[in-house]
């Protein structure tokens, strides 16, 4: 990968949730000047009837990357946009949680994700794999049961740690591990750990984006990110401080947010 891709700045993208109802104020994250370039929202696509209130003239200026919640929507009836060159599988499979992970075994997930496979018909449509909560084991099962033809093309990775240390530390394992391109879809400042602290003011997280996007630009395998705190509802953050928002609850793009928008970093 050419040093001039690893500090390509159009690696940022942002996620939405879809039950904000409405996909219409994804749209102010992608203004002329933003250097955003994709979004995603954990779903098959970002438009009715998924996204049931969208306006029918909503233009997003962006690559919207669809996902595969869960092994049992594979069937589910919505079919992808056209257009898709990317399709991430399941989210947090490893989560006993379904209100935030779809929670199956790596035998159950095998054969939704064969279907999956299929539904590539471009030579540039890829596969991204499962994104687990933290548990590599399950992902490392989940590779040896697949047929070697249905591998994916990129690790999907999500971060949740309170120190830019930590934060390469964990996403260079999976590097090590899998020796794939990885998509960070998910990190923040925040840690779900008993006793770990916090970010205790806003400007502790402007370093931390500062810090994690300039390293996440620079490294060659990483391909895409997307910082996790874009909605309105505080309830769609489940749990992770509220400090990383990067839109309040009127819908108004928040300093941190003007901060992912404009680049990340200096």
């Amino acid at each position: 990968m050419s040093n001039e891709y690893s500090q390509n700045p159009g690696k940022a993208g942002i996620s939405w949730p879809t039950q904000e109802k409405t996909s219409d104020p994804v749209a102010k994250f992608f203004q002329p000047s933003s250097k955003l370039t994709w979004h995603w929202n954990w779903s098959k696509h970002w438009t009715s009837p998924i996204v049931p209130e969208t306006s029918n003239d909503l233009q997003i200026n962006a690559e919207f990357l669809p996902m595969v919640w869960s092994p049992d929507l594979i069937n589910d009836g919505y079919r992808l946009q056209p257009g898709w060159k990317l399709l991430m599988g399941f989210n947090e499979p490893d989560h006993q949680d379904e209100n935030v992970g779809s929670n199956r075994s790596p035998q159950q997930a095998v054969q939704a994700w064969i279907q999956m496979s299929r539904w590539r018909t471009e030579p540039d449509q890829k596969l991204v794999s499962p994104g687990v909560a933290g548990n590599v084991n399950w992902l490392k099962e989940f590779f040896s049961l697949i047929p070697p033809e249905t591998k994916p093309s990129y690790i999907n990775v999500h971060v949740y740690t309170t120190t830019f240390e930590s934060f390469v530390s964990i996403i260079d394992s999976y590097w090590k591990e899998f020796g794939l391109p990885i998509i960070v879809t998910e990190f923040a400042m925040h840690s779900f750990e008993t006793g770990v602290l916090g970010p205790q003011n806003q400007q502790q997280v402007h370093d931390f984006m500062g810090q994690t996007t300039k390293w996440l630009d620079e490294t060659p395998y990483i391909h895409k990110y997307s910082w996790f705190g874009s909605c309105r509802d505080s309830y769609h953050l489940h749990g992770v401080n509220e400090l990383n928002r990067l839109m309040d609850s009127k819908g108004d793009i928040t300093p941190l947010g003007w901060q992912y928008i404009n680049g990340g970093h200096d």
